[in-house]
């Protein structure tokens, strides 16, 4: 009988919030004085400095005393709040003294109300810089003298006393103490920002889960897909979610989603596990907060990028140059010009000074002209180089990484990298050059002109020009930009996912859900858009307001100055066409500043790859340094094969596997679902670096051997083919980079490629995504065959590689594999789950639970009725259900030709989820939860150290920068776990993990099936 529908039950939940001060001190305590250097980029994470996953829960300090303490200082003076409070204050301060010594007369500067109105408000101020501070001090005490910017803020402070102070005393000299005073002001707003940067790390980012920011629009799109989640469960997960993060859209944190799901398993539908409930979240968006690329970064990074074309850099820097010249040299003829005339009549005016005015005024426009042609010139030059050189190295450096790399991966974001990305930094670049470098030579030889014709007036335009461009919202807009930028890539990555299974989208004719569900996302990325445009041009528009008020304060000052006979008519007129000149570039790097807060995070998502991840060579070269792996004569040996993604996991998906195959013979490898078929190939491929045994060739270790003699002799064809851009030639080359055209012609006579020769353009005709032909199934799996046989190798792979071929097809393969296999003397090793490829079979391994349960011939297998046996009864029985089902559909057709039902919504019948959880599920929740966050965080952060290191150790991580590294040792016993080796099967692998159904106490060894579908990329 049905039970009746029946609500979830609601877990207790505390909804009252903690207090400020709660919130602040409920941190434990960290080293700080172990910090490392501000320009190091490095991020202390791993250490003793975490908190509770709940954040309602309070935990007490520990660690060294007072450490709670200094955590809440920093977090004050940290804030938002305070922050800007005091950045305001300063900017006030600045501007102040701007007024002041421009509007005030330098002869008599020290006895004006202005001045003495100055010096008081700076007095008043100098309280609340005190404060911050001694608040800063008594929080970083130590590390403070390992950031260079919080070293400097405070030398800067004790500067602003220094002068202030003197003012008061020293009053001839006042004018000048002023115009020092604000020029340390100056250097602090300059420099607060990135003092408050160093000191967020210590506090902000905690631990790797820490920086995940989950979109709660992805995570409400993903509820809605997991299947039997009935409609009262999603309500009361949505009011779950709006509690806990107090709002309906947005980001959300680590601590929040993990909050959430504790609740959310609670509503899943009965017949799912919680590993199950959890595998249906995978595709959530979820991005890094870490630090955004800022026009710093920016900078820096596109000078590394440009550093490979020297030459070209040198000569576009030498014309920039002479270009920034003309606006300071304009200015001096002009004056020349405007003092010619000393008269207003100009009854009496200066011929030769008249006359070096107007020779100069022409001479300019040939410099001016050529100087632009040729930066033109090199720019382009310069630019189109560098980015070839930047496709080829991101190609490169994907093409070298491990398995590991394209698993956390998706295609989409790989595609997206290169057809997005690097257009958008090639336009960056642009920026970069028109938009940052020739306004900024022209703003310093403009502004150092202004400093050799008045110090004041130099002083001032530098400052003001330099508080400019490194304050206002540039931060929030780059942080903005950062998340467009993952946004799009998940966008991305669903449309090609929609285009790349379109044949499944017409068969089920799902076009409409799959675009509803589009619409969604491209709502989400178009909120984002709005932000990162709208914040990019108030970037802009504050640069360009901000310089107008300057350029009339400047223009003023200058009246004043000519007025008090401070300045000559000429050179008021000079030091005008210098600032409208001057005020331009200016502007323009506003307008830089936009563009690059836009395309910032394509060039931050590249560095990452080519940056983080850097060359490989030195692999290589330590492969090249192991001795050459001797040709296979007799066997290959597997002894006690010991393999576990999860490092930390007591569940083995090759547990001490042993098996024997003979030179020459035809293996195949079954088993059901999860046994350790691929896993086993992937060792053999050295895809994953096994945790124990070895696999001998001939008695030879072949870890102990270098990787690339023993992959010569070793071929494999994938379940997918893998037919490569190119000609047909090109594909079976490939197996063999030295083959002549005769040997790729024969290894398509023994793969039996007859096919070819039917073709219009026969070996030559065009495969691939440019294929001028296409080619059926069967017909590309022979050409992959064919590539593999170009090789002539000892050993060939197969990964279900007839798998996808229709009964007929497969048939004719296994023939010719059979064939090959007692011709060419080549061992074969076929990891298939279709027995029937395996009857003529010369040995068939039968895994499971990670080890050999049975071997021997398909015929006396079946006669043992153990494992084997039940596998082949499985299958008949199902095809005949399958053969009972195909009747009674075509009964049901030839019925609805002359019948149809109406069209209409089907009713949700749907359960409601598991209303409670005995203890043992409450643990198995718990557990796949855990889980679930490791693997997330694996997503968004890559913690890959220089080698092994236990687990739980401080480590210190780089923004932007990780490091790939892989080695091998011959040391070691032939049984010796995978001590031999250190890198990223230590620690690192770790962030494979295997999602079981934990409900099942009877299962020991992880799916490596379930693995596979539920390993978030």
């Amino acid at each position: 009988m049905k039970k009746p529908l029946q609500p979830p039950v609601r877990p207790a939940f505390d909804p009252s919030p903690r207090t400020f001060d709660q919130s602040l001190m409920s941190s434990d305590a960290t080293d700080f004085e172990r910090v490392p250097p501000e320009g190091s980029g490095f991020v202390k994470i791993g250490g003793p400095l975490t908190e509770a996953s709940d954040p309602r829960t309070i935990k007490g300090t520990s660690g060294a005393p007072g450490n709670g303490n200094r955590l809440f200082y920093l977090r004050v003076i940290d804030s938002r709040k305070w922050h800007y409070s005091e950045t305001f204050a300063l900017f006030l301060d600045f501007f102040v003294q701007v007024l002041t010594i421009s509007f005030t007369p330098k002869a008599t500067f020290h006895d004006e109300v202005a001045a003495k109105a100055s010096r008081f408000f700076s007095s008043g101020l100098m309280l609340c810089y005190f404060i911050d501070m001694i608040i800063r001090v008594l929080g970083l005490r130590l590390a403070l003298f390992r950031s260079h910017s919080n070293i400097a803020d405070l030398l800067c402070l004790v500067a602003m006393v220094v002068l202030l102070g003197s003012r008061y005393v020293l009053g001839a000299s006042e004018y000048w103490l002023t115009l020092g005073y604000l020029t340390v002001v100056a250097f602090r707003l300059i420099l607060k920002p990135r003092a408050r940067t160093f000191s967020k790390k210590l506090h902000k980012f905690r631990t790797n889960g820490d920086h995940i920011r989950v979109s709660i629009e992805s995570l409400r799109a993903s509820l809605a897909r997991i299947p039997g989640i009935s409609a009262l469960s999603i309500e009361m997960m949505e009011t779950d979610l709006v509690i806990i993060c107090g709002r309906d859209e947005g980001d959300m944190t680590r601590d929040e989603l993990m909050n959430f799901l504790e609740r959310a398993l609670h509503y899943r539908p009965p017949t799912l596990s919680a590993t199950e409930f959890l595998s249906h979240l995978r595709d959530i968006d979820a991005s890094s907060s870490t630090l955004a690329y800022g026009i710093a970064d920016v900078v820096r990074s596109t000078l590394w990028h440009w550093s490979t074309q020297t030459m070209d850099l040198i000569f576009c820097f030498f014309v920039v140059c002479i270009n920034a010249s003309v606006s300071p040299a304009l200015a001096v003829f002009l004056a020349k010009l405007s003092d010619a005339f000393d008269t207003i009549d100009s009854s009496n005016p200066d011929e030769s000074t008249l006359k070096i005015g107007v020779v100069g005024v022409l001479a300019l426009c040939v410099p001016f002209v050529l100087g632009d042609y040729a930066v033109g010139y090199f720019q382009s030059k310069m630019i189109s180089k560098a980015t070839e050189s930047l496709q080829s190295s991101l190609l490169n450096i994907i093409l070298h990484q491990d398995t590991q790399f394209f698993a956390e991966r998706s295609e989409g974001d790989l595609n997206n990298l290169f057809s997005s990305d690097v257009a958008r930094v090639n336009a960056l670049w642009q920026a970069v050059f028109w938009n940052l470098l020739n306004p900024l030579m022209a703003v310093v030889f403009g502004f150092g002109y202004a400093l050799y014709m008045d110090v004041s007036i130099g002083i001032m335009s530098f400052g003001f020009t330099a508080v400019l461009l490194t304050s206002g919202p540039q931060g929030f807009a780059a942080q903005r930009s950062k998340e467009f930028g993952s946004k799009n890539a998940y966008v991305a990555a669903e449309f090609q996912n929609a285009v790349g299974c379109e044949k499944v989208v017409r068969a089920y004719a799902i076009q409409d859900p799959l675009i509803t569900r589009f619409k969604k996302t491209c709502a989400t990325l178009r909120k984002n858009q709005f932000s990162k445009d709208f914040w990019s041009s108030v970037v802009q528009i504050y640069i360009e307001s901000a310089m107008y008020i300057f350029v009339a304060i400047m223009t003023a000052s200058l009246a004043m100055k000519v007025w008090h006979g401070e300045l000559s008519s000429g050179e008021f007129f000079g030091f005008i066409t210098l600032l409208a000149r001057v005020s331009n570039p200016v502007t323009t790097l506003g307008g830089f500043m936009r563009v690059a807060i836009g395309n910032a995070s394509s060039l931050q998502r590249i560095d990452d790859i080519i940056v983080g991840l850097g060359p490989t060579s030195g692999d290589d070269d330590g492969d090249k340094d192991m001795p050459a792996l001797p040709k296979m004569e007799h066997d290959l040996r597997i002894e006690k094969l010991v393999f576990k993604y999860d490092k930390t996991s007591e569940n083995y998906i090759l547990n001490e596997l042993s098996a024997n195959v003979s030179r020459g013979s035809y293996t195949c490898v079954v088993g059901p679902s999860g046994c350790g078929k691929s896993t086993l190939l992937a060792c053999l491929m050295q895809f994953q670096d096994a945790d124990g045994g070895c696999i001998r060739l001939d008695g030879h270790d072949i870890f102990n051997f270098s990787k690339k003699s023993f992959m010569d002799q070793t071929a494999v064809v994938f379940q997918d083919g893998g037919i490569l851009n190119g000609s047909i030639y090109d594909n079976i080359r490939y197996g063999n980079v030295t083959a002549s055209s005769a040997d790729c012609e024969e290894a398509a006579r023994l793969a039996e490629c007859h096919f070819i020769k039917e073709l219009k353009d026969g070996f030559e005709t065009v495969v691939g995504q440019h294929a001028t032909c296409n080619l059926s199934g069967g017909q590309a799996q022979r050409i992959c065959l064919a590539r593999a046989l170009c090789r002539r190798p000892s050993l060939l792979l197969l990964d279900e590689a007839t798998s996808a071929l229709d009964p007929e097809t497969e048939a004719s393969i296994v023939a010719t594999l059979e064939r090959l296999s007692s011709k060419m003397n080549m061992t074969i090793i076929s990891v298939t789950h279709r027995l029937s490829t395996s009857m003529n079979a010369d040995q068939i391994l039968v895994l499971n639970e990670g080890r050999v349960a049975e071997e021997g011939r398909y015929d006396d297998l079946v006669k043992r009725g153990g494992l084997f046996f039940e596998m082949v009864h499985k299958v008949d029985k199902s095809e005949e259900e399958e053969k009972t089902v195909s009747m009674e559909k075509a009964d049901l057709v030839s019925i609805g030709k002359s019948f149809r039902r109406p069209t209409g919504s089907r009713k949700n019948t749907d359960t409601i989820g598991a209303t409670g959880e005995e203890p043992k599920q409450l643990h198995d929740s718990a557990l796949a939860l855990q889980q679930f966050t490791k693997t997330l965080s694996s997503r968004v952060v890559h913690d890959v150290g220089d080698g092994a290191r236990p687990a739980g150790t401080t480590s210190w991580y780089r923004y932007g920068n990780r490091l790939s590294h892989r080695s091998r040792k011959t040391s070691g016993g032939d049984d010796a776990f995978s001590s031999r080796r250190s890198g990223n099967n230590s620690v690192e692998g770790s962030q494979w993990y295997n999602h079981q159904d934990n409900r099942s106490a009877a299962t020991s060894a992880a799916s490596e099936e379930e693995r596979n579908k539920y390993f978030v990329l």
